[in-house]
C-alpha cells in the first residue's frame, strides 16, 4: 500500500500515443500526476529507474519486451512498486501478470475500470478485472 502523499505520481507505458493519451486523460484526477510515458518495454524500465512512480500502467504487447516481461524486470530492481496491465485479458494473461507481481489487470475494452483500478491498487488491494467483476458495488 503507497503512504498518503500529496500526489500520486503514475507513469503511462503503451506503443501507441492515442491509447497514452486516452489513459492520461483517464487518470488526470486531483491529487494524480502522469510524470512520464514509455512507448516499450526497455523505456518502462529506464522511466522507472529514473521517474520512480508510484504505479505504472502498462500495455502487454509493445515492440521488444511484452509488459510482462518489462514488470518482471522493474519488480526485481523495485519489488514494491505497483503495476497495472491495461490488455485484451483472459484469464491466462491474467494469471502470469499475477505470477509476475501486477497487482492489477483492466481489459483495454473496459477503460472505465482504471480508476477504480488505481484506486483499490493505492489501498493495498490487487484488482484483476476477470476476478473483480466491474458491476460489483463498492
Amino acid at each position: 500500500m503507497i503512504p498518503p502523499v500529496d500526489v500520486v505520481r503514475l507513469l503511462i507505458v503503451d506503443d501507441h500515443g492515442e491509447v497514452r493519451k486516452a489513459i492520461r486523460r483517464l487518470v488526470t484526477v486531483e491529487n494524480w500526476e502522469v510524470c512520464g510515458e514509455a512507448e516499450d518495454g526497455d523505456g518502462a524500465i529506464q522511466a522507472a529507474r529514473q521517474l520512480k512512480p508510484d504505479l505504472i500502467i502498462m500495455d502487454l504487447f509493445m515492440p521488444g519486451m511484452t509488459g510482462i516481461q518489462a514488470a518482471e524486470a522493474i519488480r526485481k530492481e523495485f519489488p514494491s512498486m505497483l503495476i497495472m496491465l491495461v490488455t485484451t485479458l483472459d484469464a491466462r494473461i491474467e494469471e502470469e501478470a499475477r505470477k509476475a507481481g501486477i497487482r492489477g489487470t483492466v481489459s483495454k475494452m473496459a477503460t472505465d475500470q482504471i480508476v477504480r483500478g488505481i484506486q483499490a491498487m493505492l489501498r493495498g488491494e490487487e484488482f484483476h478485472q476477470l476476478r473483480d467483476k466491474p458491476d460489483r458495488a463498492e
